[in-house]
């Protein structure tokens, strides 16, 4: 009896692992570009660059604020202050601090066009 309990449940966590994997987390990238290259001082590289790095360093929901916070969206970065972990909330208000640097250094250019 024991043993049938622990093969369902490995049964059910490998299930859930598998579904997960082919859940695909989806980031605002066209989001992210309009509001980076709307403020005036990065070029579309660098822009770029900076949406990948943030997608690979930030959690979908840290992303969308990241986001929110570039388009000066007030209301949605409260939602999602009120939503994210502390951690997460750090690395997202920090992203753009040393992001886009790291992307003009990468690039060999400027951040600025």
């Amino acid at each position: 009896m024991k043993f049938n309990s622990i093969l369902l449940i490995s049964i059910t966590i490998m299930s859930a692992s598998v579904a997960f994997a082919g859940v695909k987390l989806k980031y605002d990238i066209e989001g992210f570009m309009s509001a980076c290259l709307a403020s005036g001082d990065l070029s579309r590289p660098v822009c770029e660059c900076t949406a990948n790095k943030a997608t690979r360093e930030l959690s979908p929901a840290g992303f969308d604020f990241l986001v929110a916070t570039l388009k000066k969206d007030k209301e949605k970065s409260l939602a999602l202050r009120r939503k994210l972990e502390q951690s997460e909330l750090s690395t997202a208000g920090m992203f753009m601090s040393s992001g886009p640097d790291i992307c003009a250094r990468e690039l060999g250019q400027g951040a600025n066009k």
